[in-house]
């Protein structure tokens, strides 16, 4: 080997983690710029639309079914020489990014040994993802954005920053009415921890429209705020859409004719599933003061609304997926979640951004019942052994000992 190329494998071997960071992000930059043409469905129908209207009338009315803080961002990128599609995917992306190095710092934070290695694959995977690239560079959409926001609020739970926790859960609820999931975890929180007061929830809202005051100084209405969601509640009239729950299995989209008990019955059955959560929580002193387990139950409701709910899109399991990514390299268990539920996303997306389907709706459901049922017997049967007093003292993988 020649002297000056010993020193570049030195180099190299010094920086690998530097330089594979940065060929990760050159690599996932690439991959976008690769998908920035693509013209999906929503955004040819919808979101270009919607674009030419805010840059002619601005954001004293509204405009398509994104709330009031979007609609800022997109108003603000009109001012700039922008291709509209690129406009919109570039705020996406640069969520990406910033969700991306958020879980790879969870994942060094929380992990235990090989902390490095496990924080950098935890930012490749994410930033990376098939799902995370098809559904900003490729659909065009801005999941990343309310997902960031969603967990950053679980993290700052976790460290008992509750004010901190309710203003980014306020920031995600800001921008997608999915961000209402999170709720039952924090409820989950409130019930176990019993250190922060209910009256901390008013920070949601009050942030909503903080977020929004741009728009509420051109002349908006504070209650455009919450119809803006109960219009899009009211957008499709199915059971589900282009995601496979468990009424796939049983109904058609439009619920046989009788959506609404449909929809009634599932709306019903999530606050039972979410009850039975909340009682074995209560009961058994849930740990949330191990990661593993704080986490794992923060998934679990995630996982439990979007399998229950009604009217669920393919997009609408985003935080679900992204996070168990990030657990994988915490829990090496989560490996059969991360997989699972990132395989069945990309079947949907396949469908809708180019008409294939790789394998059925009602397959892809009962894939993903066997999914949550094994993770919900794994959580709740061997992860919570303890009893109401079985706290005890913090474990080495505890909230106390990772101060």
């Amino acid at each position: 080997m020649f002297k000056a190329e010993k020193r570049v494998v030195e180099f190299i071997e010094k920086h690998v983690t530097v330089l594979f960071c940065l060929a990760v992000l050159v690599t996932g930059c690439l991959l976008r710029i690769v998908g920035f043409h693509y013209l999906s469905d929503d955004m040819r129908l919808y979101l270009l639309k919607w674009y030419g209207r805010i840059a002619e009338e601005g954001i004293s009315q509204q405009i398509g079914n994104y709330n009031i803080p979007y609609q800022i961002i997109i108003w603000i990128l009109t001012k700039f020489p922008l291709n509209p599609i690129h406009a919109y995917k570039v705020v996406s992306c640069a969520f990406d990014l910033g969700l991306a190095i958020l879980c790879g710092g969870l994942t060094y934070w929380f992990a235990r040994g090989r902390k490095e290695i496990k924080a950098v694959l935890a930012f490749a995977c994410v930033f990376c993802s098939p799902i995370v690239l098809l559904n900003s560079a490729v659909w065009g959409q801005c999941d990343s954005i309310y997902t960031f926001f969603g967990i950053l609020a679980f993290v700052l739970l976790y460290k008992e920053k509750y004010a901190l926790s309710m203003l980014a859960f306020g920031a995600a609820f800001a921008f997608k009415l999915q961000a209402v999931f999170f709720l039952p975890f924090f409820l989950i929180c409130y019930l176990c921890r019993k250190k922060f007061s209910i009256v901390q929830f008013l920070i949601v809202p009050a942030t909503a429209v903080f977020l929004s005051l741009p728009g509420l100084l051109a002349g908006r209405n504070v209650m455009e705020l919450i119809d803006i969601y109960k219009k899009q509640t009211n957008t499709y009239n199915r059971v589900y859409v282009n995601f496979p729950n468990i009424y796939t299995l049983i109904t058609t989209e439009k619920g046989h004719g009788d959506y609404e008990m449909f929809r009634k019955a599932a709306i019903l059955l999530t606050i039972l599933m979410l009850g039975i959560g909340v009682y074995i929580c209560v009961k058994k002193g849930a740990e949330l003061w191990n990661f593993k387990i704080f986490f794992a139950v923060a998934m679990w409701t995630l996982y439990t609304c979007s399998f229950f709910l009604p009217n669920m899109h393919e997009r609408y399991a985003y935080v679900l997926e992204v996070m168990a990514i990030f657990y994988t390299f915490l829990e090496p268990a989560g490996i059969v979640l991360a997989i699972g539920t990132n395989l069945l996303s990309i079947f949907t997306y396949g469908n809708y951004l180019f008409e294939y389907r790789a394998i059925s709706l009602p397959i892809s459901s009962l894939i993903s019942l066997i999914l949550y049922s094994g993770f919900t017997y794994w959580l709740f049967a061997r992860q919570m052994k303890g009893g109401a007093g079985a706290r005890g003292a913090a474990n080495e993988n505890g909230l106390k000992k990772s101060r």
